[in-house]
This record gives C-alpha cells, sequence and structure tokens, in this order.
C-alpha cells in the first residue's frame, strides 16, 4: 500500500460522496493505495453505497475533534505516504500521482511535507453570498504558509514514518492543529509546495460558517499559547479585531460598493462573534467545535 487518504467527517454526507467521486478519477495507479473514512459524528452511523475502485474503510471517533478522527485514521493506515484531505474538497485527477513524483525521488528521505495550492470555487461565481465575498479576498495562502514552515490538512501528505515520528496530531485542539504539527515537523524535515499538487476547496457560503471558523481558530489560540494568561489574549483578541477592520478599510475604496458593504457585514460579524468566543473560553466553556 502506497497511499493512505485520510479523511475526517462530521456531518457532511453529500459532500463526502462527492469527495469519493473524485478520488474515483484519481489518475494513478502505479501501486495500491486506501482511502480511511473517519465519522467523527457520534450520534449518526456513516455506510458508502457508492462502488468504488480503491479499498476503503469506515472508522468510528467519539471523542470530538476532526484531529482526534485523523489520528484514529493514522493508527489504521496501511500506506507508507499519508495524504490529509477534508471531506468538502476535491483534489485534481492527478493529485496522488504528483504527489507520488516528489516522494519517489527523495532518496534522502527529507520531505516532511508535501503541500500545494487550495483554491476556492463558489456555488454561483456570478453571485457571491458576503461570506464568499469575504472569502474571495482571503482565502488560502498554502504558498506563504509553506515558506513559514506550515500546512494545512486540507492538502498534505507526510511518510507515515514522520507523522508517527512526531505523535500524530494533538487532539486536544479543535483548530490550529495541523499549524501546530506541521511547525514541530519542519524544525527537522523539509516543507516542500508544488503549484501541481492542487486540491479546491469551497468557499463558505455562510457568515454564520465564517464566524464559526473564527471561533474555533481563537479556541484553538488559546489553547495554544494564552490559557491562564487571559490579558495576553485580550490583547491578542483586540489586535484580531483591529486587523479585520484594517482589511476592511484598506478596501473600502478599491472594490465595488456591493463587495465592500459585504465585507463589512463579514467583518462585525466576525469580530462580535470572537469577543463573544474570548468571554466564553476566559470563563472556562468548551472550544467551538
Amino acid at each position: 500500500m502506497y497511499f493512505s487518504v485520510i479523511v475526517p467527517t462530521y456531518r457532511e454526507r453529500e459532500k463526502l460522496y462527492s469527495l469519493l467521486e473524485a478520488l474515483a478519477e484519481q489518475s494513478f495507479n502505479a501501486y495500491p493505495w486506501e482511502v480511511i473514512i473517519v465519522n467523527n459524528d457520534p450520534e449518526s452511523c456513516l455506510s458508502i453505497s457508492q462502488n468504488l475502485f480503491f479499498p476503503f474503510k469506515i472508522l468510528n471517533e467519539l471523542q470530538p475533534g476532526s484531529y482526534h478522527a485523523r489520528n484514529k485514521g493514522i493508527v489504521a493506515a496501511k500506506g507508507e505516504i499519508i495524504a490529509f484531505i477534508d471531506s468538502d474538497c476535491a483534489p485534481d485527477a492527478n493529485w496522488l500521482s504528483n504527489a507520488w513524483k516528489f516522494f519517489s525521488k527523495d532518496f534522502k528521505k527529507e520531505i516532511g511535507i508535501l503541500t500545494g495550492p487550495v483554491p476556492l470555487f463558489f456555488k454561483d461565481p456570478k453571485s457571491l453570498s458576503d461570506a464568499e465575498v469575504y472569502e474571495k479576498y482571503t482565502g488560502f495562502t498554502t504558498e506563504a504558509y509553506a515558506k513559514e514552515g506550515h500546512a494545512i490538512t486540507a492538502n498534505w501528505f507526510s511518510p507515515a514514518s514522520v507523522i508517527k515520528e512526531f505523535g500524530g496530531f494533538n487532539g486536544k485542539l479543535k483548530s490550529n492543529g495541523d499549524s501546530e504539527l506541521s511547525g514541530r515537523i519542519s524544525k527537522k524535515y523539509r516543507i516542500v509546495y508544488s503549484p501541481s499538487l492542487i486540491v479546491h476547496h469551497p468557499a463558505r457560503y455562510l457568515t454564520e460558517e465564517l464566524v464559526n471558523k473564527y471561533k474555533r481558530l481563537m479556541g484553538g489560540t488559546f489553547a495554544r499559547r494564552f490559557e491562564g494568561r487571559n490579558l495576553a489574549f485580550l490583547k491578542y483578541v483586540l489586535d484580531f479585531i483591529f486587523r479585520r477592520y484594517r482589511f476592511f478599510i484598506k478596501r473600502l475604496f478599491t472594490l465595488p460598493l456591493k463587495e465592500s458593504m459585504a465585507l463589512w457585514r463579514v467583518c462585525n460579524a466576525i469580530n462580535y462573534g470572537v469577543m463573544q468566543e474570548y468571554f466564553n473560553l476566559i470563563n472556562g466553556g468548551e472550544t467551538k467545535r
């Protein structure tokens, strides 16, 4: 088994089916590969009725959090190379083939993580929602992220030996777990970015989805850096809020009025949600799933 593709999923059955269809179109056939789906929803049973040519298994992880789910997949993986992708994504048809080209030439075993671009796609490019407008101007900066020694789990390949050497993801984190693990790996191994390694990701359609995203990010940051340091965390949150409004002001006079107003509404919603999450976290509340 060469690749083990690990897919955590939480109440995204239709999106998961679309991902499996995209994986079925992969051009890679040099070696066997498998898909490991980890259902992170304790309230529902997941089954796959699609006819797929690649072997796959469905596991259940009752502990909430995508990093717990990924760790469950890592334990079960048989592949030499572990690939991580999100259940709402769509990989390019040559995703696995292009990854294989890099690892097959890595004779010195220097690559710790291989990653690539994650371009966004929209429900209707001619009529964007407020959230989609915001995502259009923020998106994923995976190339710059890789240069800083990090990767995101929407598009991540690593030798299984490297993942296991570092003990997998920190399951206590609801967010930022990919940043935390990739940061540790980059201190010993190379983080390689390839423009040909493409995974498409849907832009968030609802503003509520963006607010929840930033609440999760705040929770992950609090758990990693600020637990027990409420004043330092408040300074971080206020700086975050300031940067959201600075982001809006910089684009106010360069974008159409409709898009500017969309950014204003989304930035207000995000900042209000982040302040709510601040008080939730310092009062001992759970981080957002």
